[in-house]
């Protein structure tokens, strides 16, 4: 299953930094398994890719990672009580991030939270990231 994640660059990324697209670009390069935080439980299974979508001001896809494990629930952090690890994709998100998808380019206009990559849309991102 593909998920479509949500980040603003202005928030914190999984290691600490910006989680603005050249941040996670570094990561996926030099620390790409990462720990993952959730508002809600999702059903994301190993194997399922996070597409990491880019909100304000960029509006746009430019990394992926491929997840580990399945959310766990976790204590301590009542406004992200789920966490999952996944890995970033180094070589997938060097290609999105030299050439992201746009929003415009996607079939989900308003996307929030983390919800399922639309079928309709799952073509131009395998395809702009080289998978």
């Amino acid at each position: 299953m593909d998920w479509l994640f949500i980040v603003k660059p202005a928030d914190t990324a999984p290691d600490g930094g910006s989680s603005d697209k050249d941040h996670m670009l570094h990561l996926a390069e030099s620390a790409p398994r990462q720990a993952w935080c959730l508002s809600r439980w999702r059903r994301m299974a190993p194997g399922d890719r996070l597409w990491i979508y880019f909100a304000s001001p960029v509006r746009e896809v430019a990394a992926v990672a491929v997840i580990e494990d399945e959310p766990r629930e976790v204590t301590g952090s009542p406004r992200q009580p789920w966490r999952f690890t996944a890995t970033l994709d180094a070589a997938a998100t060097r290609r999105l991030h030299g050439a992201p998808v746009p929003l415009r380019a996607l079939s989900n206009q308003h996307p929030q939270g983390v919800t399922r990559v639309k079928d309709a849309d799952l073509g131009l991102l395998m395809h702009r990231a080289g998978l």
